[in-house]
């Protein structure tokens, strides 16, 4: 078996014999990373807009200007989780690309997973606010103090 039998099986077959506990393992972590930067930073999420959660998932600003400090700490949070994807994965012996590609559907998975939670507690929100006012508010316009 190749290095890379941590999560697959032998490449010597026609079937590619899948740890699915490992890899729900890996998903998980992930999960709990997002939830736990959706809890540390929530307030900030919900009132910037959403391209900054892209720009500190990747961690690189899209106009040039600094990250801010939640942007830093969203990214200190998601690197380790995929170094360590990398790591079952044993990814040393997969090409650049590939490499390219897993660091992109995992960071795709983090970006998808915190926008989700933020729009959702604004949805939650906005919900909240009509029923006690039956005034119709607009999603986007809406502003989120405190923490979730």
């Amino acid at each position: 078996m190749k290095r890379s039998s941590k999560l697959f099986g032998s490449r010597s077959t026609d079937a590619v014999s899948v740890d699915m506990r490992s890899i729900n393992e890996l998903m998980g972590q992930i999960d709990e990373a997002v939830k736990k930067i959706f809890a540390v930073y929530a307030a900030e999420l919900l009132n910037e807009p959403l391209p900054n959660v892209v720009e500190a998932v990747w961690g690189i600003p899209n106009d040039k200007s600094e990250r801010t400090f939640t942007q830093r700490q969203i990214d200190s949070t998601i690197r380790p989780m995929i170094l360590k994807i990398h790591d079952a994965l044993e990814t040393e012996e997969l090409a650049g690309a590939k490499k390219c590609v897993i660091d992109y559907l995992m960071k795709r998975l983090a970006i998808s997973e915190i926008l989700f939670m933020t729009q959702c507690y604004k949805l939650n929100r906005l919900t909240i606010e009509q029923s006690k006012s039956r005034d119709i508010y607009n999603l986007a316009d809406t502003l989120v103090d405190g923490h979730a």
